[in-house]
């Protein structure tokens, strides 16, 4: 989710994990505790959390990304029913106004900017992404200070192509550079799954169901505030998930079932934005992703 081409990015492989480490993984990890919660299960988006324009270094405004995307933000696009935020992606002509224009595409999208931030812990969602050329939903972190980089992109997902893009942008604008991987071994637009992060001082590792799918080590990796954006987006020409075509189902939507966030002191943090009307313990299926 940045305004460069990351689409031609071919940096996708899985960093190598021992056996070992991977059986001793635990998300979230032992002595970690509950610092952020929000199940989606109200009538109406937290605003208390949640804000619905985009804020990010490089936009072209806070409804328009830039010129890999074809949609036009839309608060008409952010739904909740069912006890799951609904980010709908949707076919139709839009009169835009920041910045102005006329945008064949309409989608939904939340960033906790200005409400939440965190610098490490393990962060994780419940999701099932859409799917079909074009379409282009995200789970990612931005730094709370008006800069790029740094980026975390914790599930990509280039639905163009089926493949789900795990990365860390890093560097000095403009010399960046891309810490990037990938997989298309999860059933992402079929079934429910968990999508998380585990961030540690010189350390993050991009989770699915549990398992660690790839790990950067570093001085590279942030140790700022970041704040959260949950996104449905559609993609250009030039966009990595191509341009939609005739077999494009409109409308989309990217479900999310629930947002949590634990860290090691929660105790030190400010004070709980959000905890939903359910609590975390308490959602059905929240250990595996299975629904």
């Amino acid at each position: 989710m940045t305004f460069f081409l990351i689409g031609l990015i071919l940096l996708f492989g899985r960093a190598f994990l021992s056996a070992e480490a991977l059986e001793k993984a635990q998300f979230p990890p032992a002595g970690f505790q509950l610092a952020l919660a929000d199940e989606f299960s109200s009538a109406r988006l937290n605003r208390d959390l949640w804000s619905t324009s985009l804020e990010v270094f490089g936009r072209w405004g806070d409804r328009y990304h830039n010129d890999s995307y074809l949609n036009y933000l839309s608060d008409d696009d952010v739904l909740i029913g069912g006890g799951s935020l609904q980010l709908r992606s949707d076919y139709r002509s839009v009169e835009g106004d920041n910045p102005p224009g006329v945008y064949d595409y309409s989608s939904g999208m939340v960033s906790s900017k200005g409400h939440y931030t965190f610098t490490y812990g393990y962060i994780e969602i419940r999701a099932r992404f859409p799917g079909g050329k074009g379409v282009w939903p995200a789970f990612w972190l931005m730094p709370e200070k008006h800069q790029w980089p740094p980026e975390f992109d914790i599930a990509e997902y280039y639905a163009g192509r089926g493949l789900m893009h795990l990365g860390l942008c890093h560097g000095d604008f403009p010399e960046i550079n891309w810490d990037s991987g990938g997989n298309s071994d999860v059933d992402f637009e079929g079934g429910w799954n968990t999508y998380g992060l585990l961030w540690s001082p010189g350390k993050a590792q991009w989770v699915q169901n549990g398992v660690v799918k790839r790990e950067a080590l570093g001085p590279h990796v942030p140790s700022i505030p970041m704040y959260v954006i949950l996104s449905n987006g559609v993609s250009s020409r030039i966009g990595p998930s191509g341009e939609p075509d005739q077999s494009t189902v409109f409308p989309n939507f990217f479900e999310i079932d629930y947002l949590r966030v634990w860290q090691k002191s929660p105790a030190l943090l400010p004070p709980l934005s959000t905890q939903g009307e359910v609590r975390a313990d308490q959602k059905t299926g929240a250990a595996n992703g299975s629904r």
